[in-house]
């Protein structure tokens, strides 16, 4: 029977193995299993694997790397030409760094937000999870319509704002956009827009999240993992415990940030690491509209990494 290792080759091989894990093994489960990320305090139940949440299909079924002919999926730059009259007419509010969340108010146009609503009319059909192999309607997870949108000049000009508002990175490219409409009851339990499919071939960078009509009551977009800002002037846009400073009106508000449906504007988030891995704080939700309509309109943007 050989020897036992000294208690001091002992140590010394952990102290050796630390190291390793943190730089070299680390970073890898992050990228290959996601479902492996440590859950917060939230009070809000996550899966351990991250399913249900892309509108198009499951992400491992694009493999090594997208396909960048298939515009079914993404919107290839062509040579169509366009016109974006009054393209950067908008205000943008910081509310966090990391991970890299903004607020912009009329990052769409009246004009453009009433052309998108009428255009998306007659394609309304119910949204669809994917469970990685079938699609389905669950209407207890996700209840509202979806509409494709043609890539007119109103979408093309959208594509290449969200484009230039991320500083036209490279190996970024925009997705197919999608109207999404809330009636009565209409939400979206709480859920991730990344994968931690970036190893395998690519993932969503990133999101802006746009209100194109807001005649609802209820509605709004949660994040229960980010901080509420200190600031007042944020209660413009986020629900807040006594908007109006008067503690006889103090409602209690979900855990937390809730953005309000307001026509126009948008939130933007960063949902991935500069290591590939996602941002637990990106888990969110649409909650359910109590009344009338909310029409809201995904800019997804699918980073894939340049091949060497």
């Amino acid at each position: 029977m050989p020897p036992l290792p000294k208690l001091s080759t002992v140590i010394t091989w952990f102290l050796y193995s630390i190291p390793i894990y943190i730089f070299i093994l680390d970073p890898l489960l992050r990228g290959f299993f996601p479902g492996l990320l440590p859950a917060s305090d939230s009070s809000d139940s996550e899966p351990r694997s991250n399913k249900d949440i892309f509108d198009f299909r499951d992400a491992a079924a694009i493999g090594p790397g997208l396909n960048l002919t298939d515009d079914s999926f993404i919107s290839p730059e062509d040579d169509v030409p366009f016109d974006c009259p009054n393209a950067e007419d908008y205000r943008v509010h910081l509310l966090s760094r990391t991970p890299l969340v903004m607020y912009i108010e009329n990052f769409v146009s009246e004009a453009e937000a009433n052309h998108l609503l009428d255009v998306s009319i007659p394609n309304y059909k119910p949204s669809i999870l994917y469970d990685g192999h079938t699609e389905r309607i669950d209407p207890s997870k996700r209840l509202s319509d979806r509409a494709l949108l043609d890539r007119d000049n109103t979408v093309r000009c959208l594509e290449d704002r969200a484009r230039a508002f991320q500083g036209w990175r490279p190996n970024l490219f925009i997705e197919r956009m999608w109207a999404q409409r809330y009636n009565t009851s209409g939400h979206y339990r709480h859920h991730y827009d990344w994968t931690g499919s970036l190893a395998r071939g690519g993932d969503r960078l990133s999101t802006f999240m746009v209100y194109l009509d807001a005649q609802c009551q209820g509605g709004g977009t949660n994040f229960p993992r980010l901080k509420m800002p200190r600031s007042r002037e944020w209660c413009r846009f986020l629900e807040c415990e006594n908007p109006d400073g008067k503690e006889e009106e103090k409602k209690e508000v979900p855990e937390g940030i809730t953005f309000k449906p307001i026509k126009g504007n948008a939130v933007f988030w960063e949902n991935l690491r500069p290591d590939g891995s996602g941002y637990p704080e990106t888990w969110h939700a649409a909650f359910p509209v109590t009344e009338g309509t909310k029409v809201g309109l995904n800019i997804w943007s699918w980073y894939q990494p340049g091949r060497r």
